[in-house]
């Protein structure tokens, strides 16, 4: 038996991380960059609740233009560190007055464990509640450590983990 991690922020419950982390930089990726957010997705040390290991370099130009979708690169002093990604998902926009999805968020293992990743959580849900969202939600593919269900609670997220 498998368990999901379903987090879910709503606006007025987000507490940001408000130290400036210099050595975080994000870039915002497009379809000719495929190849690299291909790279970015495979290496990552995250929960994706989602297996892209068998996409194309079509399906993800296809992916990288769809306008819901923002996908960026992640640096730590101008080298590659990990991606995240923000997903306005329609359905949830109609029903619940604007809701994003962060179906992306990891950094290279030796990049964790450095404080970088509540930076970079803080930087997705500013930029997910920039969009007009009032709820930030995240799922993974399995139970967060210790150590990231803290980080998410840190910043407001409640999490509800279910059984598959």
């Amino acid at each position: 038996m498998s368990v999901t991690s379903k987090l879910e922020l709503n606006r007025g419950d987000f507490f940001p991380r408000l130290f400036a982390n210099e050595s975080l930089g994000i870039s915002r990726l497009s379809a000719t960059s495929f190849r690299f957010a291909r790279f970015l997705w495979n290496n990552i040390d995250a929960n994706a609740d989602e297996d892209r290991s068998g996409w194309n370099g079509g399906q993800w130009q296809h992916y990288l233009t769809d306008p819901r979708c923002e996908f960026f690169a992640v640096y730590c002093d101008d080298e590659p560190a990990g991606c995240c990604e923000i997903v306005r998902e329609p359905k949830l926009m109609r029903a619940t007055g604007g809701s994003v999805r962060i179906k992306a968020f990891g950094l290279f293992p030796e990049f964790s464990g450095e404080g970088l990743g509540s930076s970079l959580l803080t930087r997705m849900i500013e930029k997910s509640f920039a969009t007009g969202a009032d709820r930030v939600t995240l799922r993974t593919s399995q139970e967060l450590p210790p150590e990231m269900t803290t980080m998410f609670r840190n910043q407001g997220f409640r999490i509800l983990t279910t059984e598959k």
